[in-house]
């Protein structure tokens, strides 16, 4: 269901993302490949290929340092092979997103915006290595779980920017901030964008509630956003300056104990291998 809003209009658009740039038609493809889960290599491959830009740089991230291959990938069909569905999948939303927000980063805040999703993304991959759970879906997710914040900051770019930058000064409840601009957070925005793109529910629960405290002895997709997002701004790949900091030590404290065990970085090897692969991406 859409969001409710007494200002909804456009066939139930909200009105504060009226002025969203449609995403392209590639970055539509690859959204729907991405809500698909029964999609096989061959259709997969051919799908991509069919747009040569795309192709061209998933070839490129595919054989750069990011992955590490000792021989030359030369085609999606081999990537894929290599790599596997889901992974294709998620570099290729990874670069429609990228190629979509480009002309956004020329203002440096609404670029930290997206390399704190990149780096979200990461480090939830690595977490969900832990947590047993598929490590391409989780870092699909982060990649995802501000995707309400990118469309807010496409639709008004400069006055998105000074709100995050005015958290510098004095840190504050962005939500509540975003609804005085917009007259919705980015949680709900990416709600909205999620069902409408008709991205499976998790997606869903992802934007909507990964600034929600994880219920106790509970440590669901969304429970590991929460955490990988919060990891990402201890690391020093925040959006925006948080209202109440949290420090990696004690973020990895608040884990259930299986992921404890298993997932014990060192914070400074991660924030430069996070630093690493998003320089790698773009």
């Amino acid at each position: 269901m859409p969001i409710a809003n007494p200002r909804t209009q456009h066939k139930d658009k909200p009105w504060a993302l009226i002025d969203l740039p449609p995403f392209p038609a590639v970055a539509m493809r690859i959204l729907k490949l991405v809500a698909r889960d029964d999609i096989g290599i061959k259709e997969l491959t051919r799908e991509i290929q069919s747009d040569v830009a795309l192709s061209a740089e998933i070839l490129t991230l595919a054989n750069s340092a990011f992955f590490g291959f000792r021989t030359e990938i030369k085609n999606i069909l081999q990537a894929t092979a290599l790599l596997g569905a889901e992974r294709v999948k998620a570099i290729a939303l990874t670069i429609a997103m990228k190629t979509y927000l480009t002309e956004s980063f020329q203002i440096p805040a609404l670029l930290a915006c997206w390399r704190h999703s990149l780096a979200c993304a990461l480090v939830a991959e690595d977490l969900a290595k832990a947590s047993l759970v598929e490590k391409d879906f989780a870092y699909t997710a982060g990649l995802l779980h501000d995707v309400g914040r990118l469309a807010l900051g496409m639709i008004k770019p400069l006055e998105y920017a000074n709100l995050l930058s005015s958290s510098e000064q004095k840190p504050f409840n962005v939500l509540e901030r975003e609804r005085e601009l917009f007259g919705m957070d980015h949680c709900m925005a990416g709600r909205w964008l999620t069902q409408a793109w008709k991205l499976p529910k998790i997606f869903t629960d992802v934007t909507a509630h990964h600034h929600d405290n994880p219920q106790s002895g509970k440590f669901d997709m969304v429970a590991l956003i929460h955490r990988s997002c919060q990891m990402a701004d201890a690391l020093g790949f925040e959006a925006v300056r948080p209202l109440r900091p949290v420090t990696f030590p004690d973020i990895l404290q608040s884990l259930p104990a299986r992921e404890r065990s298993r997932f014990q970085p060192e914070p400074e090897q991660l924030a430069l291998s996070v630093a690493m692969k998003i320089t790698a991406m773009e």
